[in-house]
């Protein structure tokens, strides 16, 4: 089992991965996220398609914490219009309901939606109460469950979301990586979690990327012998990041590599898009803005990333004849959270292991990026 810890200003996360964990819930609750027998406990879980996370890994999960006075759950359909105040005013309904005091637990199961959504009800409730999460996607494992953000998306005034537009700094003080539960996990939804797998390599370094070209067969297969230790190194990267900079104060933007584009896209709801999808359009838009910028040289970077995505199964450009509207993008970006004054920064890169966040790009860059994805070369 790999082992990882994160110090924060109140309070440490730890991070489990490994295989066959969810059976020893009870025990790594009580060792690293204060379990006791008077704990009162909510389960907030993703269904999954046809239920399967609440039924087979949320079921494993009660399994282990046992008969328990003030253990309740709640299920929720993990989509992106549930990502809501509605569904974190929910959560505080099951948590009034199962009578969880400020020295309970919330523990959310799922991926990133569930896991954004239940930290910021963790967040609200009686001021903050303790947070466990135990990702079910591969994306949430490296990504989404390893930080403390949390957040809700808002509507837009032309009828798409907001990303994270609402949302708290709260660290979970438990993090179970249990990998057994991807081999449950959607073939869409999986490739999906690679490109923050791909997206964490080009921020650490050659080494990093050169080792995640080594696994990908194996990782596509999923290997559980190979999926620990990939996991593993994925969320090392950002957690090492985290670890210099809690409050994207500074070097942690650099992990929003490709998501200024990325979240413009996920506003269009109409797209149908998957995080792990726009993310992967959205590094292929950051390399050619790279370039417009004269960050890079040439056009070997963009052409390495669209290989990589290809292996793993991802778009590196909308399907022929989807139209988009750049003005409409163009403003999405301007709310993003790295802009400022409504002028758009971007986070680009300069080679492999150099990243760097660029302020005030012109509108001709910034279209570059939209020009790789939205119409082929």
């Amino acid at each position: 089992m790999h082992r990882q810890e994160l110090e924060f200003e109140q309070t440490r996360t730890t991070i489990l991965i490994g295989r066959g964990l969810l059976g020893r819930a009870h025990d790594l609750l009580a060792a690293d996220a204060g379990l006791a027998p008077e704990t009162g406990v909510y389960l907030a879980i993703d269904s999954g398609p046809d239920g399967i996370v609440a039924d087979r890994h949320g079921r494993l999960l009660e399994a282990a914490l046992g008969e328990r006075v003030g253990l309740a759950r709640g299920t929720f359909d993990a989509v992106e219009s549930a990502k809501s105040m509605k569904t974190v005013e929910r959560i505080w309904d099951g948590l009034l309901d199962a009578g969880v005091d400020r020295h309970g637990l919330l523990v959310a199961m799922g991926g990133g939606i569930v896991c954004d959504v239940a930290g910021f009800a963790a967040s609200g409730w009686m001021r903050g109460i303790d947070l466990v999460l135990v990702p079910t996607t591969l994306l949430c494992m490296v990504d989404a469950a390893i930080g403390g953000k949390t957040g809700v998306n808002r509507p837009l005034a032309d009828g798409g979301l907001g990303k994270n537009l609402v949302g708290a700094f709260w660290p979970a003080r438990l993090v179970i990586c249990d990998c057994d539960v991807l081999a449950t996990l959607g073939q869409r939804e999986f490739r999906s979690g690679l490109a923050e797998c791909l997206k964490h390599a080009l921020i650490d370094g050659e080494e990093a990327l050169g080792a995640f070209e080594r696994d990908l067969p194996s990782v596509l297969e999923r290997d559980p012998d190979a999926l620990p230790d990939f996991v593993a190194r994925s969320a090392g990267v950002k957690a090492s990041i985290v670890r210099r900079d809690p409050r994207e104060s500074g070097e942690r933007a650099l992990l929003n590599l490709g998501h200024t584009y990325a979240h413009a896209l996920e506003s269009k709801v109409d797209l149908g898009l998957l995080h792990g999808e726009a993310v992967a359009l959205g590094l292929v838009a950051a390399c050619r803005a790279a370039r417009a910028a004269g960050l890079l040289p040439d056009h070997e970077l963009e052409d390495r990333v669209k290989r990589l995505l290809d292996r793993c199964g991802l778009p590196s450009s909308l399907p022929a004849g989807v139209r988009v509207e750049l003005g409409a993008l163009r403003d999405v970006m301007r709310l993003d959270k790295k802009s400022r004054g409504g002028r758009i920064r971007l986070v680009l890169p300069r080679g492999v292991g150099r990243i760097e966040v660029v302020d005030e790009v012109s509108e001709d860059v910034v279209d570059a990026g939209w020009a790789a994805i939205l119409t082929a070369d």
